[in-house]
């Protein structure tokens, strides 16, 4: 089954549960990401595998905002069997697929995944969007600007060639501020 398919259909799923109630208890800042980062390691385990995490922040920072989150994980990644997982504010966590993963023969499976630690860590990601938030007050003069979407995903690429992706907006929408940053957390590209 096409996991670019997949993900999409997820996304979706997602995004209509989360705009459709209130407040998921996450907030797209440090304190909300280390809630996330917390209850996927109670969830699926601090040593879960993962291919994609995107966190979406569903109504920017209006009163009511939701977070919806979607992830493929393993918590084996020898078996190259994954789950895919939708979270929403109204449903909670749900399972959507079911996922085999192809890897090089000759190649380790957990070489195309990676763990929510280091770089990767939630709490140290959270860090990221604040710089990004900066840099867009600092060059383009947009004070309170918010999480749009984080996206961690491996691309069917190795893990290590992978980059962080920081979607921010202004306060009030528009135009969309797109940072990219290796797994050092260095800036790459920034563009809108």
């Amino acid at each position: 089954m096409n996991r670019n398919f997949i993900y999409l259909a997820g996304l979706c799923i997602s995004l209509f549960f989360a705009t459709s109630c209130g407040s998921s208890g996450y907030t797209p800042d440090a304190e909300g990401f280390a809630k996330i980062q917390n209850d996927l390691q109670s969830k699926f385990g601090s040593d879960a595998y993962y291919t994609q995490v995107n966190v979406v922040n569903v109504t920017g920072n209006r009163p009511g905002s939701g977070i919806a989150i979607n992830l493929t994980v393993t918590k084996d990644p020898a078996s190259l069997k994954m789950e895919e997982w939708a979270y929403s504010s109204v449903g909670g966590w749900k399972q959507s697929a079911e996922v085999t993963v192809e890897v090089p023969e000759g190649t380790d499976a957990k070489e195309f995944m990676y763990q929510l630690t280091g770089t990767l860590d939630l709490k140290k990601i959270a860090e990221l969007v604040e710089q990004s938030a900066k840099k867009l007050e600092e060059e383009k003069q947009i004070k309170g600007a918010v999480l749009d979407m984080l996206t961690l995903n491996t691309g069917n690429r190795p893990a290590s060639s992978m980059t962080i992706g920081i979607f921010m907006q202004p306060e009030n929408g528009g135009t969309d501020f797109r940072f990219r940053y290796d797994l050092d957390g260095n800036l790459t590209s920034f563009d809108y």
